[in-house]
């Protein structure tokens, strides 16, 4: 779900997972339909961003990335966040747009966020007005691979 986050809750909630490395990561996996990916890459060309940066989030219990609709007032399956701590979720990610892309001698990577007006336009798992965050992985079915073709 494509959004835009103030710089402060977007370093708030980096910190959340930075700051607390012993907690543990049930995240194995994070997805984002292609339509939601293909608009993200559209918004942020238009921004100028010429790279994506992924960061790892944790929200304070409680919190969530976005306004959820509750269907008969329940928080859906799919959107409940496993308890890493009595503080803190699991992790989840947040692809944001970068530009200023270089690469040093030693191969590590560079580059600066895109912010507008203390905003910085965020893709995360989600579906907008529905879900937020990240689905853990289900307990009823397994990840498939599906060959192309």
């Amino acid at each position: 779900m494509q959004t835009d986050l103030t710089t402060s809750e977007l370093h708030g909630w980096i910190s959340n997972f930075e700051d607390n490395k012993t907690l543990p990561f049930v995240t194995t996996s994070a997805l984002i339909k292609l339509d939601d990916l293909e608009k993200f890459i559209t918004t942020i060309k238009a921004q100028k961003a010429d790279s994506v940066r992924i960061y790892f989030l944790r929200l304070r219990s409680g919190e969530t990335l976005k306004a959820l609709a509750l269907p008969a007032g329940k928080i859906p399956r799919g959107c409940k966040w496993h308890e890493a701590s009595p503080k803190f979720t699991q992790a989840t990610i947040a692809m944001v747009p970068a530009k200023n892309f270089t690469i040093e001698k030693d191969l590590t990577f560079a580059a600066d966020d895109v912010i507008q007006n203390n905003k910085i336009t965020t893709l995360t798992p989600g579906i907008p007005e529905k879900g937020t965050g990240l689905n853990p992985p289900s307990p009823t079915k397994k990840t498939s691979m599906v060959a192309p073709g």
